[in-house]
């Protein structure tokens, strides 16, 4: 008994504690969508514990094949995992929890649903090249490990984009990808660019210039007429 008590006793002095739980990841993947313009992501879902699950997003449409500078993310949603809905997400600023996830009907996003929402429009997006994290809590366990990646093994994440490229007015785009794959790409482009596009100030001097002598080339016509 002593020696056990002095085992403990040395194991404490050396900081030795039982092991605690590592977060473990759920579900990775990335991929590009949207119904008018393409938008593109990746992310990491990590189980922390029985109650709480993290969603680790960033907005890669900066890159190619979106090459969009201007998108922002303004909602999201994790579909089709059969555990009860979180009853509430820790604090991210200019964001909400959704528990309803409304916005991604007739998308194909399945239920059990949940996400987050700006509370602001594209103020507090996620934009193009930047990431947060997302935890929810939920009311009741989701189970061990294993359990919960049975329960997130079809997950699919629902994304709007709010911000359209250059020249565009097509606003929202939305779509939604499954959770567990890398690279795919189920977006259809249906917004076109405007080409009204202003011409620049030295274009128009440019142009301006050429006329000039056009102009003197008709006066010296017109007078010669008249002579």
């Amino acid at each position: 008994m002593r020696r056990l008590i002095g085992y403990v006793g040395l194991a404490t002095l050396l900081g030795i504690a039982p092991a605690a739980a590592h977060a473990q990841t759920l579900f990775t993947g990335s991929g590009c969508s949207g119904n008018t313009f393409l938008f593109c992501g990746s992310w990491t879902a990590t189980y922390i514990d029985a109650t709480h699950v993290s969603l680790f997003l960033t907005n890669t449409s900066q890159n190619a094949p979106a090459s969009n500078a201007n998108s922002a993310f303004t909602a999201f949603a994790i579909g089709n995992v059969t555990v009860g809905d979180p009853i509430s997400m820790v604090p991210v600023v200019g964001w909400q929890f959704d528990a309803n996830v409304n916005g991604f009907n007739g998308f194909g996003l399945l239920e059990n649903q949940f996400g987050a929402i700006t509370t602001n429009g594209t103020n507090n997006a996620l934009t193009a090249g930047t990431s947060s994290s997302f935890s929810f809590t939920f009311g009741s366990s989701i189970g061990t490990f294993g359990q919960a990646s049975t329960a997130f093994s079809g997950a699919q994440l629902a994304i709007r984009d709010q911000g359209a490229p250059v020249g565009s007015t097509c606003n929202p785009s939305q779509g939604v990808l499954p959770a567990n794959t890398s690279g795919s790409n189920n977006g259809t482009v249906t917004c076109v660019p405007s080409l009204n596009v202003a011409p620049e100030p030295a274009t128009i001097a440019l142009v301006a210039t050429g006329l000039i002598p056009l102009v003197a080339f008709a006066r010296r016509r017109r007078t010669a007429a008249l002579t």
